[in-house]
């Protein structure tokens, strides 16, 4: 299997350092809004007559900007990935990408527990793709940019998590500095889909952050609801050799094995079936299940409940009982 390798690197100027994974791109809720018009880093023209690489034709992406994005082939929406690490840009199949994460993509966890959730701790190195353009990694965002998207799409597009493989953790997540509160996308280590909603016309980068080298697959969907009510769907797989010593061929040849993602959290993690809630918490109070003692604590509940209304009916049944007997006594005196 044969690999073109893209790699060319570009800072941006308005990029200042700051706090653990730099200063942010784009200050945004879950809910995600088009960039601010005045931030370099972002500005881009995406247009429908891209080239688009045939299926088959594989890719090693190491370093440079690249966004995921949902794109119309022949009619039929495709979750793809923008390759801007190359001059003119092109569309490739996520299926012949690998993105490869040297150990140019390690940082060190901060003190504090701020980034707990990642499953590491203070102190812990791991690997990232990071928020701002780093030399030497890829720089991997997504975008709806696309003018037929644009064009016939309804409000915006969910971007939904499909699950992850791979040894470690796997968290997607936004920070607008050093001092602000990471705003979780995905996780690994949490149960469904986790939909992130994104307006149309949007530019955005994000910290994928993985705990353990390795081969990671981290499954995307793209749900598209166009102007006609007819709802497109386009799941893939985005492919990471993470680490100096990942294997590119293994990570181009792996799939997802396990089924993926939903709302109810079929397909969860390692760490869901095995029973470890992590770092976050109950993983099963989070997704609002109900814990084997809080069943036995409502099944006593209404067992109380029961029998006091069985005692209840019984007094009411004596005490009838004893004034009809004394209303007897009385009519024989």
């Amino acid at each position: 299997m044969n690999f073109r390798t893209h790699a060319r690197t570009r800072i941006a100027a308005s990029v200042l350092a700051a706090g653990l994974f730099g200063a942010s791109l784009i200050d945004a809720p879950l809910a995600l809004s088009q960039a601010p018009a005045d931030d370099p880093a972002l500005q881009q023209t995406v247009q429908d007559d891209e080239k688009i690489v045939p299926l088959g034709e594989k890719a090693v992406i190491s370093a440079g900007h690249a966004d995921l994005g949902p794109l119309y082939v022949d009619g039929e929406m495709t979750f793809m990935v923008r390759d801007d690490s190359q001059v003119p840009p092109v569309w490739r199949h996520l299926e012949d990408v690998v993105f490869e994460v040297s150990d140019e993509a390690k940082q060190t966890l901060p003190e504090g527990e701020d980034f707990d959730f990642t499953g590491a701790k203070a102190g812990d190195e791991v690997w990232v793709v990071p928020q701002n353009e780093v030399p030497g990694v890829p720089w991997l965002g997504w975008n709806t940019q696309s003018p037929k998207v644009v064009d016939t799409t309804d409000r915006g597009v969910s971007l939904e998590f499909g699950g992850h493989e791979g040894e470690g953790d796997f968290s997607l997540f936004l920070q607008s500095g050093g001092f602000s509160e990471p705003q979780q996308l995905w996780n690994s280590r949490l149960k469904g889909n986790q939909p992130m909603w994104v307006e149309l016309n949007t530019h955005t980068h994000a910290n994928w952050v993985f705990t353990k080298p390795g081969v990671h697959l981290v499954g995307a969907r793209a749900v598209v609801k166009d102007k006609d009510g007819k709802e497109h769907v386009s799941e893939q797989v985005v492919r990471f050799a993470v680490g100096e010593g990942a294997d590119v061929q293994e990570a181009a040849a792996a799939e997802i094995a396990g089924p993926w993602r939903t709302a109810e959290g079929e397909g969860g993690s390692d760490a869901e079936k095995s029973g470890d809630k992590g770092e976050q918490g109950d993983v099963d109070k989070q997704d609002g299940a109900i814990s084997p003692v809080l069943w036995v604590l409502g099944g006593l509940a209404v067992a109380a409940l029961v029998v006091g209304a069985l005692s209840f009916v019984w007094l009411r049944r004596a005490r009838a009982e004893r004034d009809e007997a004394a209303a007897s006594i009385g009519r024989d005196a």
